[in-house]
């Protein structure tokens, strides 16, 4: 039986694994984690990139909401291929052993937290898994803020890979 320990009276099963990446070294060994998992546990495994509602390039902030998102936009197109590419990394890696994987690259209108928790909700997620930081460029953080954003609101366990 593939159970998962939550407190000394209770324990729950894992049966879809979510794994949150966006291209950081963090991220990546977070996914590598979460396909032995869905291996150990035989779990349905999603990869999901969230592309959040404005990116900073240098010192600029570019709203993403502002554009349609079926336009040919380039500054969107862009952060949608490298979102593409984030999760093809990780169903690349769980198809070599034979893992079946569901990936999303989402344009959110919340934040990367919100977009993260609810979407785990709405898909009954088990177990969340994602890096201990990520894109950011905050190193002397202990944890990142989308990891302890996650960590703090999400409905289910969450594993943070160092």
């Amino acid at each position: 039986m593939n159970l998962i320990s939550v407190s000394k009276d209770k324990e729950r099963l894992i049966r879809r694994i979510l794994v949150c990446v966006d291209g950081s070294k963090s991220s990546i060994e977070a996914a590598d984690m979460a396909i032995r998992l869905s291996q150990k546990h035989g779990a349905d495994l999603t990869a999901l990139h969230a592309i959040p509602p404005t990116i900073r390039c240098d010192y600029i902030e570019i709203e993403l909401l502002s554009f349609d998102q079926d336009s040919p936009d380039p500054i969107l197109a862009m952060a949608k291929a490298e979102g593409q590419k984030c999760v093809d990394t990780v169903k690349e890696r769980a198809s070599k052993i034979g893992i079946k994987i569901h990936t999303e690259v989402i344009l959110s209108e919340l934040s990367a937290v919100k977009t993260i928790v609810e979407y785990a909700e709405e898909q009954k997620i088990d177990l969340l898994v994602l890096g201990r930081s990520g894109m950011s460029g905050i190193k002397k953080m202990l944890l990142g803020s989308t990891a302890s954003g996650v960590v703090t609101y999400a409905h289910c366990p969450v594993l943070v890979v160092k």
